[in-house]
């Protein structure tokens, strides 16, 4: 036999025995075990099994409360919940039997590593969503304000908020980035107030008398609120400057009107004042310290 085969043949031998070596070592732990570490270990499981179906109910439960999850995902989560606590028995069970458990935690660390690494985004999203829903900050239906989107809640799903905007566009905002950020609920106080500015001369009417004209005139325009009293229109001066009069026109109107309402107060306060010349009505105000 030639020396390349005679070594062939040694290192077939050596790897052979290295694998019967390891699986006796994994093997070894039979031998230990007793009718107390048999019966503890058969309960584990039992236990770990009666836990997951309470876990099941609950976590079903708690899906059920949240709009917007789809099926097939809220299956999915009662399922892994289930197998996890199932798993954590069994693991629970090979210790009692003396199994060596390093390779199992080191997989169920690297596994755990990975999932949260790539479901990060969809669980910070998931949690956000379980608070909007849970604490009704806000509602489908109601006006609300995020950054630059404004507009209706369409819907509160388990991944965003879903707001109709003034202009058509359906929004999607992420759970996470609604919540982490400063938003306005409309609809909370039931009513809304828009802002106008009139820039227009006094013509030797005192500026009481321009005033009570804007506000007249304001309360005639279709949508604004004339009821409580602190939502009746009113008109302020904030400048005058000669014969040339600054005011700020306030109305109050449904959440989500704004637009349409100061149209129509526009066209109101421009028919009140259609004999006076060099009147400005603005509705969007300067920039206020």
């Amino acid at each position: 036999m030639s020396r390349i085969q005679v070594f062939v043949s040694a290192a077939s031998r050596g790897t052979l025995a290295r694998r019967v070596g390891v699986m006796s070592e994994l093997l070894d732990w039979s031998g230990s075990i007793d009718a107390w570490n048999a019966v503890l270990a058969i309960a584990s499981v039992l236990v770990a099994w009666i836990v997951s179906r309470f876990a099941r109910r609950g976590v079903r439960a708690l899906l059920a409360r949240l709009d917007g999850v789809p099926q097939a995902l809220s299956r999915g989560i009662v399922s892994g919940t289930s197998a996890m606590v199932i798993l954590l028995g069994v693991g629970v069970a090979l210790a009692f039997l003396g199994a060596p458990l390093q390779p199992l935690i080191a997989l169920v660390l690297i596994v755990g590593g990975i999932a949260v690494l790539v479901l990060r985004g969809i669980a910070d999203n998931f949690s956000a969503g379980i608070v909007l829903q849970t604490r009704h900050p806000i509602q489908p239906g109601e006006h609300v304000v995020s950054g630059t989107v404004e507009g209706t809640v369409e819907a509160l799903t388990s991944r965003a908020v879903v707001v109709r905007t003034y202009d058509g566009t359906v929004m999607h905002i992420p759970n996470q980035q609604f919540l982490n950020s400063a938003f306005g609920n409309a609809s909370t106080f039931g009513a809304s107030r828009s802002e106008l500015e009139v820039r227009m001369p006094l013509a030797g009417a005192a500026a009481g008398t321009a005033l009570s004209r804007l506000s007249a005139a304001a309360g005639r325009a279709d949508g604004v609120r004339s009821e409580p009293a602190a939502q009746a229109p009113r008109a302020f001066a904030v400048g005058v400057e000669g014969e040339r009069l600054t005011a700020r026109v306030l109305v109050w109107h449904d959440p989500g009107a704004g637009r349409a309402v100061r149209s129509d107060v526009v066209r109101a306060l421009a028919a009140e004042l259609a004999e006076v010349d060099g009147v400005e009505i603005a509705t969007k105000l300067p920039p206020r310290a």
